[in-house]
């Protein structure tokens, strides 16, 4: 069973990384922009409960962002499919933004929290407290951050999640696959 990362394929590891973090985008966004609607229509009980699982789920998934960011610069890296070189600098430009864009969040968000001098209570089972008192200017920055980390995600996961269609139906090259499981591009 290959764990780690080889010049041929991603291991495991890289592989179940990359599904929690994907997963965990997914449930970030959607919980922000429930409060974010909830916020709009004045519903303050709302908004908080959302933020709630929001920064729940953050908190919760936190260090498997870290891993999947750590683990993209310390392990080898598979060797790239076939295709025209500014595709593969499109490429590989993306998925740095994207892991710039997730560190920005990982760090922004618990920063917003805290700087607005609150804990951060993860599902009523661990709170963090605030290393920090109230700090205005730090979260005005560290909301904005925020706000620059998730519409950059959300310029770039459809263009990733286009390049991995183009492998799967036009190139069929198994690009898209092993990051499924651990396998060596189609030759």
């Amino acid at each position: 069973m290959t764990w780690i990362n080889t010049q041929e394929r991603y291991g495991w590891l890289t592989i179940a990384l990359h599904w929690i973090a994907a997963i965990g985008v997914i449930a970030m966004f959607a919980t922000g922009f429930q409060a974010y609607l909830a916020g709009e229509a004045g519903d303050r009980a709302a908004r908080g409960a959302a933020m709630g699982l929001h920064i729940s789920i953050g908190g919760t998934l936190f260090a498997f962002f870290a891993a999947r960011i750590i683990l993209n610069y310390t392990q080898p890296r598979p060797e790239k499919p076939k295709q025209a070189a500014w595709l593969n600098r499109v490429a590989n430009a993306t998925q740095h933004l994207l892991l710039v864009a997730l560190a920005v969040q990982i760090i922004s968000g618990p920063l917003a929290v805290w700087s607005g001098g609150r804990a951060i209570n993860i599902f009523d089972v661990v709170s963090l407290a605030s290393p920090m008192g109230r700090n205005e200017a730090l979260h005005e920055f560290a909301e904005l951050a925020h706000a620059v980390g998730r519409i950059t995600i959300l310029v770039l996961l459809p263009l990733h999640v286009l390049g991995a269609l183009k492998h799967l139906v036009l190139d069929r090259d198994g690009a898209f696959t092993r990051i499924l499981w651990p396998r060596p591009l189609t030759k």
